[in-house]
């Protein structure tokens, strides 16, 4: 991986923990949703996922991680995820897609270096981006196997996982030298 992707991730991942400072009065307020069983997410770690086959990965799936995440997603959002399936994550087609990841059905996230971008869905959905930093991406993680995303793991499961990218935003090409910011008018400035 890149140098820009890790520093990106990064980025991602100091958003997540300013979330957690910023919002102590809300986590006192409000109840913490519901943790995945020590021994769901302790299954998840005996695993090798990049190993196993189709049949045993999809088994795995409807037995351990569907029924572990969405209890998660129940206790952070009853209302959206009482219905949870396999296509709340992998999209209407995941069979026909053969359950690929990352769907690009789910929100989009922020390229990885647009800081401006994922601050503002970290102000937008405050409660959305702790819950996906604090509980889904160390869930994930647990029972795929896997080491969570960190600057230091960066080969670790992390929100790119699942989300897609915004398409990237074209750069403004530069003013040319010599001619006026903004015609009819005078140039503003020195």
């Amino acid at each position: 991986m890149n140098k820009v992707s890790v520093v990106s991730f990064g980025l991602v991942s100091l958003l997540a923990s300013a979330t957690f400072a910023a919002d102590e009065k809300a986590k006192a307020a409000a109840p913490a949703p519901a943790a995945p069983s020590p021994e769901a997410v302790a299954a998840g770690k005996k695993i090798n996922w990049d190993k196993m086959d189709e049949n045993a990965k999809k088994a795995y799936m409807k037995k351990t991680v569907l029924p572990t995440m969405k209890k998660l997603f129940v206790g952070f959002d009853k209302k959206h995820y009482s219905n949870m399936s396999c296509a709340t994550c992998h999209g209407e087609k995941a069979a026909e897609n053969k359950f690929k990841m990352p769907n690009p059905s789910l929100p989009k996230l922020p390229q990885p270096t647009d800081r401006a971008g994922f601050m503002a869905v970290q102000q937008k959905k405050p409660e959305a981006v702790k819950f996906m930093g604090s509980q889904v991406k160390p869930t994930m993680a647990a029972l795929l196997g896997k080491t969570e995303w960190s600057p230091t793991a960066p080969e670790g499961f992390g929100c790119y996982n699942c989300h897609t990218k915004e398409e990237a935003a074209a750069a403004p090409p530069p003013p040319a030298m010599g001619k006026p910011a903004a015609p009819g008018g005078p140039a503003k400035g020195w």
